[in-house]
């Protein structure tokens, strides 16, 4: 039953599926982001059931791609991206720690987030369009479950990185979120890692540890850039690794294809 109710309180916090109301229990509430890779597989399974509908009603892959683009966002209500376009607000102002945690929490937005996200959007979408979605052809499959994957494995490296990492602030939602989440929420975002990887090594094994790698290469470059600019890591930050993190796997997934096809 704690499971259902934690599983229920990740879902209610990080996406916009309608869950059950209940009372939140202090413990059930820190433990919850154990479960944060569960919004994931619900979203790669929505982008393969996209996927697989439009390749029977014949859908062109210009409308089939903002179509991929745009689930995570309905799913998420965009929380990632608020945190992505908070994050680049900061890191353009070029401020100490101190000051751009304060530009982080101003709930208005700058500039250079729209910028950023700008910039974001249309990288996204054209790697979604170089991806070899092709229906009617075996090729359709493999790339849309290959790339459903990462958003199971992000968001698990985004629960670890919370946990494992600095926080910025020592009274500031994340920490609160994480605080005494135990050694078995850490478990569980591992088995969820884990389970993640397996899957994409067994559907293309090169490409699969190339971008796993790349993806925990970022992570360790995350972890530099949020120690220097703000001093540990925030739910901004968090929805910024998300958000850079999938990119990341995506590009490094479209550039494994291209090779291959070129070698």
């Amino acid at each position: 039953m704690k499971i259902l109710k934690r599983i229920a309180i990740a879902f209610s916090m990080y996406s916009r599926i309608p869950m059950p109301i209940f009372e939140w229990e202090d413990d059930d509430y820190k433990k919850a982001i154990a479960f944060l890779p569960l919004v994931g597989l619900v979203i790669g399974l929505i982008e393969i059931l996209v996927m697989v509908c439009g390749g029977f009603l014949e859908v062109s892959r210009i409308v089939m791609v903002p179509l991929l683009a745009v689930v995570p966002i309905i799913v998420t209500g965009g929380f990632h991206l608020d945190g992505y376009m908070d994050v680049n607000d900061a890191l353009s102002s070029y401020q100490g720690p101190e000051k751009s945690l304060e530009i982080m929490k101003d709930p208005h937005i700058g500039a250079f987030a729209v910028i950023g996200l700008a910039r974001y959007g249309l990288i996204y979408l054209a790697a979604l369009l170089a991806l070899p979605l092709y229906y009617m052809d075996d090729m359709d499959m493999w790339a849309i479950k290959f790339f459903a994957a990462c958003f199971v494995i992000v968001r698990a490296m985004c629960g670890i990185t919370c946990l494992q990492m600095k926080k910025a602030k020592k009274d500031g939602m994340l920490n609160n979120e994480t605080r005494d989440s135990g050694k078995g929420t850490l478990a569980i975002l591992y088995g969820f890692l884990v389970a993640g990887v397996v899957y994409t090594v067994v559907i293309r094994p090169v490409a699969g540890i190339v971008c796993i790698a790349a993806v925990l290469l970022y992570t360790w470059y995350y972890g530099r850039l949020c120690d220097k600019r703000f001093g540990g890591v925030t739910g901004d930050t968090a929805g910024f690794y998300v958000c850079q993190g999938e990119l990341v796997y995506l590009i490094v997934m479209v550039l494994c294809e291209y090779a291959y096809i070129l070698l």
